[in-house]
């Protein structure tokens, strides 16, 4: 914590536990502590000069003053600051300086701003920040970045003048307006054209928010300025020649819009990125009316848990924290937007360009703000955003790394099966051709040679079918060695998959004579494909074999329904729910009426539909889909059977979604112990449980 924050922190801190909060903020640090205390001496002997103020329009460090105070610490309305800045009015301040209206004389008649250090706020660290701020405006010449006029000393303080905004933040701003969420990404990409200056001048914000974005109006127009380098940080050498010592341990910005790398105790290692996090959770706010973690959730904690909700947990999408909002109707109002088509409009695009600024990785993030403006001008003019949910291989990635040797192990389990399956096939072939071999000789010695002959070339031209078939099949396993033992993982997959796709590729060219032989191919590899984490490649299989099993089965049929919740699931997978809702309804459905509620196959239809109206955020038609499979499943397999305890997880994630933690507690916590028993402790689904039931808590 810096000693500014710890400052501020202690004077709304009753005298009789102020020692103790010193204590503990400043154990093994007495330098610190000792600097804490003069600034909090000094305060004592000034009467008293941090005052708590609500947002006004005129602005720079908010938030802004709205009463009579016509002094403070030693300054007041009508002194003469330089010869030629009357001060007219206090209109901001914080700890360590104010902020004063004041009236320039010359060389031009005009009203700007004058911050001076408060008296006693003179210590060394104070002057390096002020300094820094001042170098880092001078630094700067953009319309969206509020311009230093002049600078210099006053009763041997220093103080600096820059242009008056007469503002408010853009979140007020645009609420006030209800600006559409269109209008306010539109009103966002300046923004972030002003940060982009600050980073190319070598300057990192570290404190972007929406007090420190103010609109101001120039000709009826809305205005971005960009506010408050206090904590500024230069990319390269030093804003100032002074020694900035935030302490051992400091902690600088503001935590409901800190970037991860800032939420350490000594966040040394931070760039340009950190203020593209920032501008990410600014945009947020915007679209849903408040930040990822908000200011209540934050305080509530502690100061190491505070930080480490920053640096490690996921925020909730925009879309479903619109969803799940109390207070839907208002923040849809001020958007000027149905509530329906609010949480529909974030979903997807909106959501992903969001999400890819909040990256905790860094590295995941746009690499500048000016791509993340130019992601935001795409989606404003309808082409394809760079900004995209991460891909089933990336997913497969970071789980393989958790969980390396059990997904070895299981690779190659699966590798085993594959190779059985297509051994005993081959036998089963083997077989039929002896089979076929005697039937023709008995046939011999009761039909004529013509007949034997023409059954003969039937016979060898369906062993040819087959044997094609199974070519395709033994070429998935093809250069890979079943006694090696794979240490790289990814190899293994990669290879897999590859001679999977050359399965495929095979297959469409094959002639094998009866089409249900292919689909039903086609269906197997493309399950394969789909294990492996090759959505697309396992899509485009189920697409051909799908027709096939409608053609010759029937659109009703047990098989072609399955292959349609095969299909659907990959849709889903890839982000396509305006596919997957009608296959999976319709597979639901027929179902329904071919095999009854009971059936394996319904319940998985029931339970997939239901995964997929809740990706598609329709709470209200999961709800009762996940209910329904639960009860089904008990009823038929029992409470501790895999398939049940799944669905009661499922269920529980779903309640979770929707707020209802009242309805999650009581499922998840007796399935988290059953699946102990069940499943062990390690197991993913096991895992996943957990995770729900300490969300639930």
């Amino acid at each position: 914590m810096t000693e500014e924050t710890l400052f501020e922190l202690a004077l709304k801190t009753p005298d009789s536990e102020r020692a103790a909060l010193l204590d503990r903020a400043c154990q093994g640090m007495p330098e610190l502590r000792k600097r804490v205390e003069a600034l909090l001496q000094a305060h004592e002997n000034s009467g008293g000069f941090l005052h708590k103020a609500p947002p006004q329009a005129t602005a720079d460090l908010p938030p802004a003053r709205t009463s009579s105070f016509h002094s403070v610490a030693g300054e007041s309305a009508g002194a003469v600051i330089a010869g030629k800045y009357t001060l007219v009015e206090l209109i901001g301040e914080g700890g360590m300086g104010s902020v004063w209206r004041a009236k320039q004389s010359e060389p031009v008649k005009r009203f700007v701003a004058v911050k001076l250090i408060k008296a006693g706020m003179d210590s060394r660290q104070v002057l390096a920040r002020f300094e820094a701020e001042r170098q880092a405006l001078a630094l700067m010449d953009h319309p969206n970045i509020a311009k230093v006029l002049d600078g210099g000393l006053h009763d041997h303080r220093p103080f600096f003048v820059m242009e008056l905004v007469k503002g408010i933040p853009i979140t007020d701003y645009c609420d006030s307006r209800k600006l559409t969420p269109r209008e306010r990404l539109e009103l966002f990409v300046p923004v972030c054209q002003a940060i982009q200056h600050a980073h190319q001048k070598g300057i990192i914000h570290r404190d972007i928010k929406p007090s420190n974005v103010l609109i101001a109006l120039y000709d009826d127009k809305p205005v971005v300025k960009v506010i408050d380098f206090g904590v500024a940080k230069a990319t390269g050498g030093t804003l100032t020649e002074k020694t900035i010592d935030t302490g051992f341990g400091g902690v600088v910005g503001t935590p409901q819009y800190m970037s991860p790398e800032q939420a350490t105790f000594n966040n040394a290692d931070i760039d340009t990125r950190s203020d593209v996090y920032a501008l990410g959770v600014l945009l947020y706010e915007l679209l849903t009316g408040s930040p990822p973690f908000s200011k209540k959730e934050l305080e509530q904690k502690g100061l190491l848990e505070m930080l480490r909700v920053v640096r490690e947990e996921e925020p909730p999408r925009p879309s479903t924290k619109l969803s799940t909002a109390d207070t839907l109707a208002s923040l849809s109002a001020n958007r000027s937007t149905e509530p329906r088509n609010l949480t529909g409009l974030l979903r997807q695009e909106l959501d992903w360009i969001v999400m890819k600024a909040l990256e905790k990785d860094r590295t995941r993030r746009y690499e500048t703000a000016n791509g993340f403006a130019a992601d935001v001008l795409r989606y404003l003019s309808g082409e394809a955003v760079v900004a995209v949910p991460p891909s089933t291989a990336y997913r497969v990635k970071k789980f393989v790394r958790r969980n390396k040797g059990s997904v070895i192990a299981a690779g190659l389990v699966f590798f085993t099966l594959l190779a059985g399956i297509a051994g005993t096939s081959w036998g089963m072939m083997e077989a039929n051709r002896a089979r076929i071999a005697e039937s023709e000789r008995a046939e011999g010695e009761r039909l004529a040679k013509l007949d034997a002959d023409a059954k003969r070339q039937e016979a060898e031209k369906n062993l040819g079918y087959a044997k094609q078939g199974i070519d395709i099949l033994g070429s998935v396993f093809s250069g890979l060695d079943a006694n090696k033992k794979y240490v790289d993982l990814g190899e293994f997959r990669q290879a897999l998959a590859k001679n999977l796709k050359h399965a495929v590729s095979q297959l469409n060219n094959a002639q094998l004579g009866d089409p249900m032989v292919v689909a039903s191919l086609q269906k197997k590899l493309g399950m394969s494909l789909f294990s492996l984490g090759e959505t697309s490649h396992a899509m485009e299989v189920y697409s051909k074999a799908l027709p096939i099993y409608e053609k010759h089965k029937g659109v009703d049929h047990p098989d072609t329904l399955m292959c349609m919740n095969d299909l659907a699931l990959c849709y889903m997978y890839l982000g396509n729910v305006k596919n997957a809702i009608p296959l999976l309804k319709q597979a639901y459905e027929q179902s329904l009426i071919k095999l009854g509620d009971a059936d394996d196959r319904t319940l998985t239809c029931m339970g997939n539909l239901a995964l997929v109206y809740c990706e598609d955020g329709k709470h209200e038609l999961a709800l009762p889909l996940f209910e329904k499979s639960l009860n089904l499943s008990r009823k038929k397999f029992g409470d501790d059977d895999r398939g049940t305890l799944i669905d009661a997880c499922r269920l529980a994630q779903a309640y979770l979604e929707v707020g209802r933690a009242d309805l999650a507690l009581p499922l998840v916590e007796p399935t988290v112990n059953q699946m102990k028993v069940k499943l062990g402790t390690r197991h993913p689904h096991t895992l996943t449980a957990m995770n729900h039931l300490a969300s639930a808590y």
